[in-house]
């Protein structure tokens, strides 16, 4: 599970949830543009890590506006700073979020998902990015999580059509080898697993614990 309380979720959702409304329908950004936005600034791993102070003061709109300024190299702010550009303040001022939005629905999609793999939003980027979440409004907008999160996992093995312990290996940024000496599981056997050449299914107990603890998951998560 997440780096954070679940108790933390909802709300990082609805932030986050709100911030994509804002930046992509009220000030709008393209998709990509505001996305990459967010990553790259530091708003991106304290909604990870559920920071107290940006998930319980800061509204959604707060964060687009925190984003853009981000962007903009406006260091400057103490709480959120207003962009210099007249038409940036009106349209923040003026911003309502449409919580019946496809992105605001893809912005908690993708909150609880990184939170249930225990991976950024980064590394979740890399693997499905944004707009594919955004593709699935249609067909899941009424679905419950649980499914949304079986559709995600779907959709990652099918992009990678690989064993799902590279997939995870590779969403935690771990080479081969390092996982071998944290996992203290044999690089060889590793490498078989990877190229399912051994079923990971009869691994030895202790390797599947050491391999779900060092990837932060289930051991379910890497069983085929």
């Amino acid at each position: 599970m997440g780096a954070y309380n679940s108790n933390y979720l909802s709300n990082v959702q609805s932030n986050i949830g709100a911030m994509l409304d804002c930046g992509i329908n009220t000030l709008e950004f393209d998709v990509r543009e505001f996305y990459n936005m967010f990553l790259a600034s530091d708003m991106s791993d304290k909604l990870n890590r559920g920071d107290a102070y940006t998930v319980c003061t800061l509204g959604g709109v707060e964060l687009a506006e925190y984003v853009v300024c981000y962007a903009m190299n406006n260091s400057n702010y103490i709480h959120v700073k207003k962009a210099t550009d007249p038409a940036f303040n009106s349209h923040l001022n003026n911003a309502i979020v449409n919580v019946d939005s496809k992105e605001y629905w893809a912005g908690k999609v993708v909150a609880e998902y990184a939170w249930e793999k225990n991976i950024s939003f980064s590394q979740l980027d890399k693997c499905i990015p944004i707009e594919n979440v955004l593709s699935l409004y249609d067909g899941f907008k009424d679905v419950d999580s649980l499914m949304i999160n079986i559709r995600l996992d779907e959709m990652i093995r099918e992009e990678s059509n690989v064993a799902k312990l590279k997939v995870r290996r590779e969403l935690m940024g771990l080479s081969q080898s390092e996982l071998a000496r944290i996992s203290q599981v044999p690089l060889r056997t590793l490498q078989q697993y990877e190229q399912k050449r051994k079923n990971i299914n009869n691994a030895k107990a202790i390797y599947l614990v050491n391999l779900s603890s060092a990837l932060r998951c289930d051991v379910r998560d890497l069983m085929e």
